[in-house]
């Protein structure tokens, strides 16, 4: 079978200066974004998008840049996107892409989505690929012929608990599931008519769903007679791969890559020992100029007339006077003219040219342009030098710089080296700490490894010097980086507070909002469920008391959360927008609770697996989540939210902890009363699912009710006092 999907594949580029267009005389500390949609819509087993549902899609698609300040650019359909790229300062970036219909279950709608982060760098080359991949489950179901002589009236339903699907006879039809958190797996029932005219009903499990994979029923009889239904039916599920079929591409710019050195990372040589570079330039369409320019090597190159030369002209014009001279220098090209399809060409620079070179930088830029006048460059530098070992920058916004903590990496540049690490300290002082440094490959020090060391118990927000070292050398190039801040929540102790009309607000009069409540949604019942309260505390004047109750027709939870209570629909529903912008990462969440529990009033509902009855104890919850900077999946006009959660749809727009988006979690859940009349010190851990995404959003909710977004609950009191993040 076939995944369905659409590529998006993206080349970031940033450009140096030259003098041969002004699309290379940007501001300074910018680069290009190039991106290059491919999109694929042919699945087996399954109805075949038409012409018009292709170019639907192709001009539905959503798909956004964003930075750690939020979205930079936006773009609706695939043919808004610039075909001459987008240029952008020097950072951290992510790009997404959605297409399609997110709906529970259908036979139709199908959901697409992809997710990739990247970094522009000034005067550097860089590719990136985002997949825009099948986010559906599939389901589908095949008979075999022993099934025809003993079943009839064959109904297939599966589902979870937000939609179902139904298959009536031999249906070969391929069905979508959105699956989520809550909905892991699916349940099947087959039902049917045995030759005697019985029902018969079995019913199974797929458990776990994933995006991507056609799970197929193979439904088989089996010669064994059971007292129920009077036959036997076995159904074997088979998880299926929808892999990828043909391409509709929409052309992209000339890529232009190395051949022997990634032009991501500077190459590194000692004084006569450099290797062969090379560049492999690819186009789509016919190419009409390759430029070459090469900082630095003016000397060697000043019988060519100039650093900065059109090689595909010479090739074209045939001055064999010029090729000779760029021959004998050492620089040589092949082109490859293809008359559907585009060109190719490779373009070297050999060992005796760059073995001349002393030490220093030195840059090589290839701009190359088809007859569409789409360009593409890739840049690398080469860097001569004597040193033995060379400590790399970290970006600004490096992942891997926490508050207390931080990773340098390094090369070794010369075979042998003995007492390889780094010495560091903060900028300001005299003396330096040396840290002894690990490999990343290879087991000794040769030539070209990779070493790293973890920098730890460092002072949070400050900014730090660090050079490699090894035997009695010492780098020369002193690099910097910033550690994260020691972040605190605003009015964590809860002490600011106001009357705005009859809403009790959680902030100053005439400040910013940080902490919200359902109050807003309450004070329709003229209801107020979170206040400040004087006793029981643990510091300053107040505590936040969480009070919940039945509110008119509904039961609501005492509740405070960061975000804001955006409205309500359908007169009880609320819509709450959820989280913060955040930009550092705490290890844990600490602060004062009391919580008194009582017996579950009121249930309305509760999330798929969990049973809860009148009767029952109720239960408290306070949690903390980081997330990175993706924006919010949008409900109705409300957006721009981290999460919306919307308690009328609450499965499709609740909070979900192992969503795309959180980078880590924890949570503490009250299940009986505190101890004492006092609030009590607790801490939750941050357990992060990935340490390699730096903090976009922040997010924290307190529930005297645990499950009161399900309108279910008690008469519980939580108090809350005095919050710490953990560094």
């Amino acid at each position: 079978m076939k995944k369905i999907a659409y590529i998006f594949a993206a080349a970031i580029v940033g450009f140096a200066s030259s003098g041969c267009s002004d699309e290379y005389s940007r501001h300074s500390g910018e680069g290009r974004l190039m991106l290059t949609p491919a999109i694929n819509t042919e699945l087996r087993t399954s109805r075949a998008f038409t012409d018009e549902e292709q170019t639907h899609l192709s001009e539905t698609c959503k798909i956004w840049i964003s930075s750690d300040k939020g979205l930079v650019r936006e773009f609706d359909g695939i043919p808004s996107v610039p075909t001459d790229g987008i240029w952008l300062q020097t950072g951290s970036y992510m790009a997404e892409a959605w297409a399609g219909d997110s709906v529970p279950a259908s036979f139709t709608e199908r959901y697409f989505k992809g997710v990739k982060r990247f970094i522009i760098e000034a005067g550097t080359s860089k590719q990136v690929k985002l997949t825009c991949t099948l986010a559906n489950s599939a389901v589908s179901v095949l008979y075999d012929k022993s099934v025809d002589l003993v079943l009839t009236d064959l109904k297939l339903t599966v589902g979870h608990s937000c939609g179902e699907l139904e298959w009536v006879g031999k249906d070969d039809r391929l069905g979508y599931f959105m699956m989520n958190s809550r909905d892991k797996d699916l349940t099947y029932k087959l039902t049917g008519k045995d030759e005697r005219g019985r029902d018969y009903e079995q019913t199974g499990v797929i458990k776990n769903c994933k995006p991507g994979i056609n799970y197929v029923l193979n439904v088989s009889y089996s010669e064994v007679s059971v007292d129920a239904g009077g036959a036997y039916f076995d159904i074997v599920v088979d998880e299926d791969l929808l892999v990828v079929s043909d391409e509709i591409t929409i052309m992209s710019a000339p890529q232009v890559t190395g051949i022997y050195q990634s032009l991501d990372e500077p190459y590194y040589a000692e004084k006569g020992s450099v290797e062969r570079q090379g560049f492999f330039v690819t186009a789509t369409k016919e190419l009409v100029s390759v430029i070459v320019k090469v900082d630095g090597m003016d000397d060697f190159l000043a019988e060519t007339g100039a650093n900065n030369f059109d090689i595909l002209y010479l090739h074209e014009t045939g001055n064999d006077e010029l090729h000779e001279i760029l021959r004998s220098l050492g620089i040589r090209h092949d082109l490859v003219r293809r008359e559907d399809s585009g060109d190719d060409m490779k373009i070297t620079f050999e060992p005796e040219l760059l073995n001349r070179l002393d030490e220093g930088e030195y840059k090589i830029t290839i701009s190359a342009t088809d007859e569409d006048n789409k360009t593409g460059v890739g840049s690398l530098d080469i860097i001569i030098t004597d040193a033995v070992v060379d400590a790399k920058p970290i970006p600004a916004d490096a992942p891997t710089t926490w508050a207390t903590e931080a990773t340098l990496t390094g090369t070794v540049m010369k075979a042998n080296a003995e007492n390889v690490g780094f010495n560091y300290r903060v900028k300001g002082e005299s003396d330096w700490k040396f840290a002894a440094a690990t490999p990343l490959s290879r087991a000794a020090w040769e030539k070209g490894a990779q070493f790293t060391v973890v920098l730890t118990g460092l002072v949070p927000g400050a900014t730090y010097e660090y050079v490699a070292a090894a035997d009695d050398f010492i780098s020369t190039t002193i690099h910097e980086f910033t550690t994260e801040a020691r972040d605190q929540l605003p009015n964590s102790g809860f002490e600011d507070w106001f009357m705005e009309g009859n809403v009790q607000r959680i902030y100053k009069e005439g400040g910013s909002m940080f902490w919200d409540s359902g109050n807003k949604g309450s004070a329709i019942a003229r209801t107020t469920l979170t206040t400040p309260c004087e006793s029981p505390k643990h510091g300053g004047q107040y505590s936040a008391k969480l009070a919940s109750e039945k509110v008119s027709i509904a039961f609501a939870a005492g509740n405070l959360f960061v975000g804001e209570f955006l409205g309500t629909e359908s007169l009880t529903k609320g819509i709450l927008g959820w989280g913060r912008p955040w930009s550092t990462r705490p290890k844990a969440l600490k602060g004062y609770v009391k919580y008194t529990p009582a017996t579950i009033s009121d249930v309305d509902g509760s999330p798929a697996g969990v049973t809860i009855n009148k009767g029952d104890m109720d239960t408290g919850i306070i949690y903390i989540a980081i997330l990175d900077d993706t924006p919010g999946k949008a409900y109705g006009s409300y957006k721009g939210w981290p999460q919306i959660v919307a308690t009328k749809d609450i499965s499709n727009y609740g909070f979900k902890p192992g969503a795309d988006n959180v980078i880590a979690y924890g949570e503490r859940v009250f299940t009986q009363a505190t101890p004492g009349e006092d609030l009590i010190e607790f801490e939750i851990p941050l357990d992060y699912h990935t340490r390699d995404v730096k903090a976009g959003n922040i997010i924290v909710v307190a529930s005297a009710s645990r499950y009161g977004d399900y309108y279910t609950g008690g008469p519980s009191v939580m108090y809350l006092d005095d919050l710490e993040l953990v560094y």
